[in-house]
């Protein structure tokens, strides 16, 4: 984990709210891990506001370019001050953080369950899987069709997927949960691995509490620090039958069994 300045090679805009940055880092190309992720000051030179650094998981790297790129949604200051940043531009952040997923522990068959902004750490894990000679199904929920230009990113990594909108207005109308509950027999032997709203992630829990895939979850929290200090981002873990303990998500996730989480 270093403290960077990377140079921005692209800021490409995916949809209403939705950008792509592409940063120039052979530290980060060579030593990220799917599931990992960047704090990154998203504020001017010579100013503190935002005051914190805000946490993007990693979408995608090109290891030939020795560029990573992350894709975030505008939501606030922060965001919105990431959304205006130029080709030239220099990037403050710190990285790569937390602990990777070691795809080379999974079994061949791997399903990926993306809700929304959700789908960014797992991008990378498909990318990386892929690579393993993994087969690969991304499930992927929206709202709307805001998403719909990185359909092509997908399809470019030439694997099976389900695109799904609520609104209809892209791919099937419905949920993810909903997708993944009617064919829950079709991925029986798959690992999966899921990123998503709160709400998404407990239906996943809850259809599948009863079976016997390894189930992880990248948990998206908010945090301060990023590396383990500041105590903003725990989780309750089960431990045991009864038990359970605090842990930080930047320090000991952002990948945990998405049964042992305790949503309060």
């Amino acid at each position: 984990m270093k403290i960077l300045n990377g140079e921005i090679i692209s800021n490409e805009r995916y949809g209403d709210s939705l950008y792509r940055i592409g940063v120039f880092s052979p530290y980060i190309c060579n030593e990220a891990r799917p599931g990992q992720f960047i704090n990154i000051k998203c504020s001017p030179e010579g100013t503190m506001d935002p005051f914190l650094r805000r946490p993007f998981s990693i979408f995608d790297v090109e290891k030939n370019f020795n560029v990573f790129s992350i894709l975030f949604s505008v939501r606030g200051k922060g965001t919105k001050y990431l959304s205006n940043l130029k080709k030239g531009d220099n990037l403050d952040f710190i990285g790569p953080l937390g602990n990777g997923v070691d795809l080379n522990m999974a079994g061949k068959s791997i399903l990926l369950i993306g809700g929304g902004i959700g789908i960014a750490p797992l991008h990378f894990i498909a990318k990386e899987a892929k690579k393993l000679k993994k087969e690969v199904f991304f499930a992927a929920g929206f709202k709307d069709k805001s998403y719909i230009r990185w359909e092509r990113d997908l399809i470019e990594l030439n694997i099976n997927y389900a695109f799904l909108t609520e609104d209809g207005s892209r791919g099937d109308k419905g949920l993810v949960s909903d997708y993944i509950r009617e064919n829950i027999k079709v991925f029986k032997d798959y690992d999966i691995y899921c990123c998503g709203p709160v709400n998404m992630l407990k239906k996943m829990q809850k259809i599948y509490e009863k079976t016997n895939n390894r189930l992880a979850a990248i948990l998206e929290e908010m945090m301060a620090c990023g590396i383990g200090v500041c105590n903003g981002c725990v989780v309750k873990i089960r431990k045991g039958k009864r038990g359970f303990s605090y842990n930080k998500v930047c320090q000991d996730g952002p990948a945990f069994d998405l049964r042992e989480v305790i949503f309060d």
